[in-house]
């Protein structure tokens, strides 16, 4: 690639209560738009021409168009060679009070942003829609400049710029359409109705960073190779998922739940979807949900032959895409199932030493079962 052209806006604002202020976003989104150099005037072109289209020669605002439109406008911008790179920033996961001043907010999370764009371009310009006061943009460019990059000997042509897109460089208005799109995806709640079919046409152009980073501890030893049993896991419990989601008698409680892991699945295969974030998705079909409904709609999707695993130490689930998926989804049951196995044998071995002739085990066809397993936990211990 040559140089590129980045062009980034915003979805959300950053404040950070998001409980007592109706309306505030859950989530706050950076979207960039990169374009190869060579792309550049074809870039200006499209923008132009869907200007003219969908908004009679206005600038074009993603939270002015209609979904019918806006998936026709994804089409005809992907006529065109970019990629689209966001950062989903949870706000409710925010702890840092220092986040709380919105100078300090923009500035952390910009530089947390276009760091990786230093990393992956050796020559850039990089522009950003203004905001706020000069003396605040004056701060904030001073800063990125500052900490994130500085042209140097090797990488001379490397800038940052705050600039008006309606003006000064109408191809940010791209950025504000696309973290719009993002937006409708990934922020809980503004998550739009049909963000599966924004997702669908968005997802091979798209790159997501969820923030805060979390990584899950799975049992089992780990690599990041991906075998050929991987692979075979990782297809067929997605295959069973599109089965069931043809099938008529899926409630729209199930449908919502398994559509929002396949996006994670399709956007981040090894994250973990946590219980809070799929009780939100959730509300959206039934405002009454709670998390011990979750819970039952996941035991019942099981019960069916839907393989969601949960990780021991995580509260969230997922669609597994690894066999060690598999195998952790597994011990974590047997965590639960051996201490119990054992426990009521101490009971039931209490009971005998001082009544000999009672045995519980042998009071019900069911209750011999348990001896059976016993029996067999005890023999594969002494193998």
């Amino acid at each position: 690639m040559s140089k590129a052209y980045i062009y980034f806006d915003e979805f959300g604002n950053p404040f950070l209560d998001t409980e007592t202020k109706a309306g505030t976003p859950s989530h706050f989104i950076y979207t960039a738009v990169v374009i190869d150099e060579s792309n550049l005037e074809k870039a200006k072109e499209i923008r132009q021409e869907l200007s003219d289209k969908f908004r009679q020669g206005s600038p074009i605002k993603s939270v002015k168009v209609k979904i019918k439109n806006r998936l026709k406008m994804i089409s005809e911008f992907k006529k065109m060679d970019f990629g689209i790179f966001s950062l989903v920033v949870d706000k409710r996961k925010i702890d840092n009070e220092n986040l709380e001043d919105k100078t300090v907010f923009y500035k952390f999370f910009q530089r947390l942003f276009l760091t990786q764009f230093v990393e992956r371009y050796d020559e850039f310009e990089i522009y950003f829609d203004k905001i706020g006061e000069e003396s605040f943009r004056q701060s904030l460019r001073s800063y990125i400049n500052r900490k994130v990059f500085q042209p140097t000997l090797f990488n001379p042509n490397r800038s940052y710029k705050i600039a008006d897109d309606k003006f000064e460089e109408p191809l940010i208005q791209i950025a504000d359409f696309f973290s719009g799109c993002v937006g409708k995806v990934f922020c809980f709640s503004h998550k739009d109705s049909d963000a599966d079919k924004i997702f669908e046409l968005i997802n091979d152009r798209l790159f997501v960073d969820f923030y805060p980073f979390i990584t899950s501890n799975y049992l089992g030893t780990y690599s990041n190779e991906i075998s050929e049993d991987d692979i075979k896991i990782g297809k067929l419990c997605v295959k069973i998922v599109l089965e069931y989601l043809e099938n008529e008698n899926a409630s729209n409680e199930e449908i919502e739940l398994l559509k929002h892991l396949l996006l994670i699945y399709k956007t981040d295969p090894n994250r973990l979807s946590e219980t809070y974030e799929l009780v939100n998705i959730l509300k959206r079909v039934n405002p009454q949900i709670t998390v011990e409904h979750l819970r039952e709609i996941i035991s019942r999707l099981r019960f069916k032959g839907l393989i969601i695993v949960s990780i021991e130490g995580k509260y969230g689930y997922k669609i597994p895409n690894k066999k060690n998926d598999i195998i952790g989804y597994y011990n974590r049951y047997l965590k639960s199932i051996i201490p119990m196995l054992t426990k009521m044998r101490i009971s039931n071995e209490q009971i005998k030493k001082e009544y000999f002739d009672i045995d519980i085990f042998k009071e019900g066809e069911n209750l011999e079962l348990i001896q059976s397993f016993i029996n067999a936990m005890d023999y594969s211990i002494i193998e």
